[in-house]
């Protein structure tokens, strides 16, 4: 009887994105996705695609940190992968946030490239950010890191704007 009430679930397709604390390692950022992809496999889905999206400012600080390392997954599986999978990322302290969404009810049968599946973490940041001012983050201001056009550069593009101004 136990087995009629196990229901085979149907696989369906999800992406997460978790975002790390911005001073991780690049051997701690390839610990946690060998761990997220471990685990899809343990738990019976398939791992289609891992993207280092790098660091990026946050849109608001979270855990005394303005900025984050953020990586895309996508995979196929059922309700109980992504319980367990975000089971998991409750449970490292590296991954500041993250969120899970459903692409699709019935997950496509695509092969996967195994490039699409390799994790490249890259290196500790260079803070060249660091002694800017908000404007000049936000591109408002002169910054001293950024490269200028001059006037005499223009696209003919622009030139063209210029003369309807």
């Amino acid at each position: 009887m136990a087995e009629a009430q196990k229901k085979e679930h149907p696989l369906r397709e999800y992406e997460v994105i978790y975002i790390l604390k911005p001073d991780v390692t690049k051997e701690v950022a390839e610990k946690v996705a060998t761990r997220v992809a471990d685990v899809i496999t343990r738990m019976g889905g398939t791992l289609t695609r891992i993207e280092n999206w790098g660091r990026r400012m946050l849109a608001y600080e979270i855990a005394h940190s303005k900025r984050g390392l953020y990586v895309y997954v996508t995979y196929r599986g059922d309700g109980a992968l992504v319980a367990e999978l975000e089971r998991n990322f409750r449970m490292l302290d590296e991954v500041i946030r993250f969120q899970s969404v459903k692409i699709a009810d019935e997950a496509s049968a695509n092969e996967v490239s195994s490039d699409a599946l390799h994790f490249e973490a890259d290196d500790a940041p260079a803070e060249e950010e660091q002694g800017l001012t908000l404007e000049q983050r936000l591109g408002l201001a002169a910054s001293p890191n950024r490269e200028y056009q001059s006037q005499d550069e223009l696209s003919d593009e622009e030139e063209a704007m210029e003369e309807f101004s």
